[in-house]
């Protein structure tokens, strides 16, 4: 898992770096799924949460696995995602009221799942109690 998580997240390291932002990357356990479509999954998470948090802030990458599912929690420390906003997160084109305007095109969480559920997988947004966004993913396993 942690192997897969730093394949991800390795395109976004230098502009995170650019803005004094620190990425946090912990994983457990394996990862089983389409890899390429996944990292882009994630990728695409961790891109969106990068965007949304101030410089000097920090994006965490969490994942873990247990006997139903593996999951990746993303986590950032910007403003959260407005309530307004959280209904529309993922569908394609929206783009939330405080987007700010880095060219996006919204289509990114849209995607991302896509690419989930397509593998048998969910994916969450909600704001942490810790204050910014939190993304949960469960890919689930297979039961015969």
């Amino acid at each position: 898992m942690l192997e897969f998580l730093h394949r991800c997240c390795m395109p976004v390291q230098v502009p995170m770096e650019l803005h004094g932002q620190t990425l946090e990357i912990k994983g457990n356990g394996s990862f089983c799924g389409d890899i390429r479509w996944s990292s882009e999954a994630v990728l695409n998470i961790v891109k969106n949460c990068m965007e949304h948090t101030p410089d000097n802030g920090r994006v965490s990458v969490i994942g873990d696995e247990t006997a139903i599912y593996r999951e990746i929690i993303i986590e950032d420390t910007g403003s959260g995602i407005s309530e307004k906003d959280m209904p529309h997160i993922f569908e394609r084109f929206y783009k939330g009221t405080d987007s700010n305007d880095k060219g996006g095109f919204g289509i990114g969480l849209a995607l991302a799942r896509m690419i989930i559920t397509n593998q048998n997988g969910t994916v969450k947004a909600e704001n942490s109690p810790e204050g910014g966004a939190r993304f949960t993913i469960r890919f689930y396993k297979c039961t015969v």
